[in-house]
Formats: structure tokens, C-alpha cells, sequence
């Protein structure tokens, strides 16, 4: 209860349902995009264009995502309200499209149609990536363990919430899932208000050694939403009740948040992020394992557990990248971006090859050992990558050597002629001073609370900015401004 205490410290309670909007956005995604609960009302004649819908979602993801990165890296800032406003409507646009196409099913043949759903599922994906983003600038203004705490709180509400969906009659769960995604972009923007104004810079050097960080979980929750795609497209093709499927996903990643969820409300020191993978690559491997075994039975429990490997990997991401926002000053926009183009591009590639060779697959098949085998090989490559790098689970650390100290009124005068010849950003003129102090990279970070990496990467950029080489010329040029 401590946990819980230091996550809504300071918050009213309206404050703290405000923060249950992701969770809606997470119920959202179930019913549209990870199941096949939004074609329930229609026949198995539809399971291609089913796949094809799931396709487009996750392929205006990555083009999203991509034009973000492009966007941001010349304008660090968007306001909130744009882009809720943005996100509204293009999920506006996408729910009436597919609505419209949905009653026409009945009357029209599946090629007529198919434009117009994968229309409406390349707006459903679009609306959604936006309103990840928004859920990514706030979660970068959390410390890690309030990430992880909120994060995974939000995972098992939302687990609750699309129990209670799954049980409302098929013609409500459409509509329903869009009310729930309105109301949780309108929630963002509320937690976002009252977070206050967030500083965000957008410096080469750092995004550098912030994406450096980061290649390793990144690399590991692409191969692992690889095959989360192909076995989603893969599921569909097997003749297992839609309820079977609802019960047997909710009831296992149930288990496994809650498992990741009681050390983190217990334990006093922040989660290591990195053991956590130890939970999901053994998860997906199972799932692999168990495929051509129980190709078309137990309620999808292949499936299910493959699809936990990439969720568990998708939480540890998304709270290393929060965490990077917040050390480093980054546009979440972009550094968010940067993560999720990687592991989207890699579900749009699992999903096309489910897509294209699923119904091919049968009991016994020899292609499905082989598919169970690479995917074997492909997590033990994961953890291969994950776990050489020793910061994965800590920070490094660094040293410097001293150098000579300003006095302090002369050196904020000839800090501040610096920046403004140069062009410093307000995070790189906080550590000028304190180089021109000379304190170390360490000391540096412990003073401003972030990691000696950033640190150093901040330097990096002061030393490109100011044609530099080292401290001792920082300190040389700031007695010049003299």
C-alpha cells in the first residue's frame, strides 16, 4: 500500500481516475487490434479480410510513427490539445468508416468491402498510435517506479474492464470501444493539464546516446512482437470459440501482470527491468513450443502465451523509454517514436507472413515444428543480446578529471554571454555552469538527478556547440568571456 501511496502522492482522487484513462485506451486496443472480438458479428467467410484489417492497423502505425520522427526532430513541441484534437478525429473518421462497412456485410461481397475496412483500419491504427503518444508524454513526466507501478495498475484494470466488455452483446462492443477511447484521450489531456509545463529539448548527441541505451530491449521486443504478429494471424485461422479465446487471453496475462505487479508493491528498491525478462522470454518460448502440439486446442493457449512475451517486453520498453524522456529531456514524440516504429514494423512483418501462409498450417504440419523451432531460436538470440549488456539492469558510471573553479557571479555572467553566443539549450546551460565549476560527470548527475550517461551526452553536445575538446577548454573559454 506504500507503493501505491508514493504513485497518487499529492493527487486527488480525481486526479488519480484521470490516470485510469490509459487503461481504457488498453481496453480500446483489446476489442480493435489484438483479438477478433471486433468481428464477432460477422461469418468465417471474413477471416482474410480480418487479417488484411489487422495489417492496416499496425502499417499506419509505422507510418505514424515514422512521420513523427521526421516531425519532431524539427519541431520538439505539439501542443496538447492538437493532438488530442488529431486524435479524435482521425479515430472519429476510422469508426464510422468501419461501422459503415460492417452493415454492409450482409449485402455485399467481401471484395467490395475490403477497401473500406482496410480504409477504417488504417485510421483505427493512425488514431491509435496518436493516442499512445499523448499516453507516452505523460508517463515520461514519472519517475521509473511510479512508471512501472502505473503501467502495470493499468494493465490489470483493463484486463477487468474488457471482462465486463466481452460479456455485453456483440452489436454494443464496437460502439463501447469507441466511447472508451474518446474518454481516454480526453483523460490524457486532464493528466497531461496537471502535470504542468514540460521542458523538452531535442539535442543530436543526446538522442544518440539515449537510442544507444536503448537498442537492446528494443531489439528484444521487436523479435518478440515479430512472432506476436504471426501468431495473431495464425489464431485466427483456428476454429476456437470466440469466448474460449476471450477467457484464455484474459486469464493468463491476468496472471502474469499480477505477477509483475506484487514484488514491484512490496519491494523498496526500483524494479530492475531487466530480470523482468526473464518472465517473458520463457512465456514466448513455451507458447512456441506448445504450437505444434496443441495447434487448434486448449482454448489458444499457443497463442496466448507467444502474445505474453511481447506484452511483458512491451511494458519493460515503454518504462526504460519513459525513464529516458525523463533523464534525458527528449520529446517523448520522438524518442517514443524512435521504440515503437522498431517493434510496430516488426508485428507488420509477423502479421503479413501469418497472413500469407497461416491457412496453409494443419495439425502434424511440418511447418509448424519449423516455425515453433526458429521462434525458439529467435528468443534464445534475444537473451543473448539482453543479457551481455551489464547496464541493462543499472547504470554505469564514469570519471572525470578536476578542473579549475570559477567564482560564482563572474561564472554565471560568462555562462550566460556562452549560451547565448552558441545557442545552448536550458539543460546544457545547467551543466555548462556546473563544468565551468569544475565538478565531475558524476557529480553533475547526482546534483540534477539524472544518469552519468545523460550527463555525458549533454557534454558531448557542448563540446560540438562550442568547438571544444575537452573540460579544461570549456573552463579556458569561459575565462575568455571575461
Amino acid at each position: 500500500m506504500e507503493r501505491l501511496k508514493e504513485l497518487f502522492a499529492g493527487m486527488r482522487v480525481r486526479d488519480a481516475v484521470f490516470m485510469s484513462g490509459y487503461a481504457l485506451y488498453l481496453v480500446f486496443g483489446y476489442v480493435s487490434f489484438e483479438s477478433p472480438t471486433m468481428f464477432a458479428s460477422v461469418d468465417g467467410s471474413a477471416i482474410p479480410v480480418q487479417s488484411l484489417f489487422q495489417v492496416a492497423i499496425v502499417g499506419a502505425r509505422v507510418l505514424v510513427y515514422g512521420s513523427m520522427i521526421a516531425v519532431m526532430r524539427r519541431r520538439s513541441r505539439i501542443s496538447t490539445l492538437a493532438s488530442a484534437f488529431l486524435c479524435a478525429g482521425v479515430a472519429a473518421a476510422g469508426f464510422l468508416v468501419t461501422k459503415m462497412a460492417f452493415e454492409f456485410v450482409p449485402f455485399a461481397p467481401s471484395d467490395v468491402l475490403l477497401p473500406w475496412l482496410m480504409f477504417g483500419g488504417l485510421l483505427y491504427g493512425a488514431g491509435g498510435a496518436l493516442v499512445t503518444l499523448l499516453w507516452a508524454r505523460f508517463s515520461g513526466t514519472l519517475d521509473l517506479r511510479r512508471v512501472y507501478l502505473f503501467v502495470l495498475l493499468s494493465n490489470a484494470l483493463s484486463l477487468v474492464l474488457y471482462l465486463l466488455v466481452t460479456l455485453l452483446p456483440t452489436p454494443a462492443v464496437a460502439p463501447v470501444g469507441a466511447i472508451l477511447f474518446f474518454v481516454s484521450v480526453a483523460f490524457c489531456k486532464r493528466c497531461l493539464d496537471m502535470r504542468g509545463p514540460i521542458g523538452e529539448e531535442c539535442s543530436a548527441p543526446v538522442l544518440k546516446g539515449a537510442l544507444l541505451s536503448l537498442w537492446r530491449p528494443i531489439l528484444g521486443t521487436s523479435i518478440l512482437s515479430f512472432m506476436s504478429g504471426l501468431m495473431l494471424q495464425v489464431s485466427i485461422q483456428q476454429s476456437i470459440p470466440l469466448a474460449t479465446f476471450q477467457c484464455t487471453s484474459i486469464i493468463t496475462q491476468g496472471a502474469v501482470v499480477l505477477v509483475l505487479l506484487l514484488p514491484a508493491l512490496m519491494a523498496k528498491s526500483q524494479p530492475s527491468l531487466g530480470s523482468v525478462y526473464k518472465v517473458a522470454l520463457p512465456l514466448s518460448a513455451t507458447g512456441f513450443l506448445l504450437l505444434p502440439l496443441i495447434w487448434d486446442g486448449a482454448g489458444g493457449l499457443a497463442n496466448a502465451c507467444a502474445q505474453l512475451g511481447s506484452l511483458v517486453a512491451g511494458i519493460i520498453l515503454w518504462c526504460m523509454t519513459a525513464n529516458a524522456v525523463r533523464d534525458t529531456r527528449l520529446p517523448a514524440g520522438l524518442l517514443f517514436s524512435c521504440s515503437l516504429v522498431c517493434t510496430n514494423a516488426a508485428q507488420l512483418a509477423g502479421a503479413v507472413v501469418g497472413t500469407l501462409n497461416a491457412h496453409t498450417f494443419s495439425v502434424g504440419d511440418l511447418k509448424l515444428t519449423a516455425v515453433a523451432l526458429v521462434a525458439v531460436y529467435l528468443v534464445a538470440m534475444v537473451s543473448t543480446f539482453l543479457f551481455k549488456d551489464r547496464t541493462f539492469s543499472g547504470e554505469g558510471a564514469g570519471r572525470t578529471i578536476p578542473a579549475t573553479v570559477a567564482p560564482q557571479v563572474a561564472l554565471e555572467e560568462r555562462c550566460r554571454q556562452i549560451v547565448e553566443t552558441y545557442g545552448l539549450t536550458p539543460r546544457e546551460s545547467e551543466i555548462l555552469r556546473h563544468l565551468g565549476q569544475g565538478r565531475t560527470v558524476r557529480s553533475i548527475s547526482e546534483r540534477l538527478v539524472v544518469s552519468e550517461n545523460t550527463v555525458k551526452y549533454h557534454v558531448k553536445s557542448i563540446y560540438q556547440k562550442l568547438d571544444v575538446h575537452s573540460r579544461d577548454e570549456v573552463v579556458d573559454l569561459i575565462e575568455r568571456e571575461a
